[in-house]
């Protein structure tokens, strides 16, 4: 008698942080994908309303779900890595607690995985919606990136993203795991979608299979509240400090740590060195505001 475990080909993390509000309409829309042969895993942040009962409400209905606690709330960043390094599958995507996938998401994005092995990431259009659930948007994420060169991906990724949906399409799990997944600094998803690019190509199923929703309490709704965006990163910190200069040298760990060529890696040093120039006003001031955090502190 075999005592080997099963593993699905597909893994699904879903971070959440009080999020009863959506939680039990997202996670019915994931359960009923069209494509079955998936474990989707929770990471629950310590939240303090309702959605650890509605998890494990869940859970006992469906064998498929496996529910995780944190004992405190560590941040956005490294609960997605709690939901995430679990997983065996082949491929993988997260599923925000708040989104919606159409019921075909899975079942097309791993038909082109399956048949483009030279593609890293597949996902479908995206359209907007608010709290209601009420289409505000068609959005284009024009990430389609076919190009053989992993430089010149990495360089139409940065040049052309705006949200960050297809983050939410179906990747390989192994290329994601050589990458630094969510970092805990502002916009680390960006990061990741251009790191991957590193990995393979991008594929866009031109059919709407994901549903965004914007909405007050989500993390993208203010961008320049620094508190909101401190605690939805890494509330551990007492102040979010030198996220540009961050941003930049993330993106030039990336590039070295590809398996790309030494002409592209060159190609991108040179291409990250002028966006650090286009950029040196905001990291001056990243500077002015260390050294006044700094200051204020030993007075």
């Amino acid at each position: 008698m075999s005592n080997s475990v099963v593993i699905p080909r597909v893994g699904i993390g879903m971070p959440v942080y009080n999020g009863e509000r959506y939680l039990e309409e997202t996670l019915t829309a994931t359960l009923a994908q069209t494509y079955e042969d998936f474990e989707l895993i929770i990471a629950d942040n310590a939240s303090t309303d309702k959605t650890e009962q509605i998890c494990k409400d869940f859970a006992s209905q469906d064998s498929r779900i496996r529910y995780i606690r944190n004992p405190i709330n560590l941040g956005a960043s490294k609960n997605y890595t709690v939901c995430f390094e679990p997983s065996k599958s082949e491929y993988f995507r997260w599923a925000n607690a708040d989104d919606l996938p159409a019921p075909d998401l899975i079942e097309k994005c791993i038909s082109v995985l399956d048949e483009h092995p030279d593609t890293v990431l597949a996902y479908g259009k995206t359209k907007i919606i608010d709290e209601n659930g009420k289409l505000l948007d068609h959005y284009d994420d024009n990430l389609d990136l076919q190009h053989q060169q992993a430089a010149a991906r990495f360089v139409q990724c940065l040049d052309n993203i705006g949200l960050s949906n297809i983050l939410y399409g179906l990747v390989r799990r192994d290329s994601l795991a050589h990458t630094a997944l969510m970092g805990n600094y502002i916009a680390s998803d960006i990061n990741l979608i251009a790191e991957l690019t590193l990995y393979g190509k991008y594929r866009e199923i031109p059919d709407y299979l994901f549903s965004r929703r914007m909405h007050p309490d989500c993390s993208s709704w203010d961008r320049a509240d620094e508190e909101r965006q401190k605690n939805f990163w890494d509330p551990s910190k007492q102040k979010l400090l030198m996220q540009t200069w961050r941003t930049m040298f993330e993106y030039f760990k990336a590039v070295y740590r590809a398996p790309i060529s030494a002409s592209d890696k060159q190609k991108l040093t040179y291409y990250l060195c002028k966006k650090m120039y286009r950029r040196k006003g905001k990291m001056m001031q990243d500077l002015h505001h260390m050294v006044k955090y700094k200051l204020n502190k030993t007075q």
